[in-house]
């Protein structure tokens, strides 16, 4: 009996070099392991394809969001058209916004989808600061725009100066607007010469001739206005550059005359 026994024991334990059927070796488990992966990986990228195929989900809805006065209509339809029949998740929404960019008297523009499928542009009008000189407009952030076929505002002023200087021009311009606004003056037109020379032609006024220091002289001008707003219709060229005082050359005179000091 006891041999008896000691041979079924000896039957049901495992031989020298026997592994279980459900085990599989490390190196044969790691090939396996990176096929499933690598298979997961490419039905993954052939379901993210077929979801963003152009002909899926294209876009229902376009929202145009924005004041739209003096912005052709027919050109910002025709800007947006090429991307409403595009997959809702995959149209560029940087490309419309360049197209929609192009469109005259657009401003700024942003995209954003709104789900399901509606595409929400807004649109802000451009908006003009003066006449260039050259040719087109400078807009309030400082860049040239070119606007054929639309007339501007008549109340711009004009501006004139080096190529490159329309965004330095602005900034200025409305600094010496916020000065002058309060002494019921008006820039008419404002010019930047070469040596960074500013000119100010105010409307129904003399010409105001700055320097490199342009908001100081002009403050000088408005520290003393009150003592020469009488004279301010005789006078045809205030020159301001002088470091305690100013020049003023009177309509009919042949020179300028130094003003008051201080």
């Amino acid at each position: 009996m006891r041999a008896d026994a000691d041979m079924h024991l000896r039957s049901v334990s495992p031989r020298a070099g026997f592994r279980s059927p459900g085990l599989v070796s490390g190196p044969k488990r790691h090939y396996l392991l990176g096929s499933a992966l690598l298979s997961g990986v490419i039905v993954l990228a052939l379901l993210i394809h077929a979801f963003l195929a152009p002909g899926r989900f294209p876009v229902r809805v376009v929202r145009l969001v924005g004041n739209l006065h003096d912005v052709p209509h027919r050109m910002l339809v025709g800007a947006i058209a090429p991307f409403v029949h595009q997959n809702f998740y995959a149209v560029d929404l940087g490309a419309i916004e360049q197209a929609v960019g192009q469109v005259p008297w657009v401003g700024s523009v942003r995209v954003e989808r709104r789900f399901p499928r509606t595409l929400v542009v807004y649109v802000s009008h451009q908006r003009l600061a003066a006449k260039w000189g050259l040719g087109g407009w400078v807009n309030v952030a400082g860049a040239l725009v070119h606007l054929q076929g639309y007339r501007p505002p008549h109340d711009l002023p004009a501006f004139q100066g080096p190529v490159g200087q329309e965004a330095d021009m602005v900034v200025h311009y409305q600094r010496f607007e916020a000065l002058l606004h309060p002494l019921g003056l008006t820039v008419a037109t404002l010019t930047l010469s070469a040596r960074q020379t500013w000119r100010i032609d105010v409307y129904k006024g003399p010409v105001l001739v700055l320097g490199h220091a342009a908001s100081a002289h002009l403050k000088r001008f408005v520290h003393v206005f009150p003592q020469i707003a009488a004279s301010l219709a005789s006078m045809r060229r205030v020159d301001l550059r002088y470091t305690n005082g100013f020049a003023v050359r009177w309509n009919g005179a042949s020179g300028d005359q130094h003003g008051q000091k201080g």
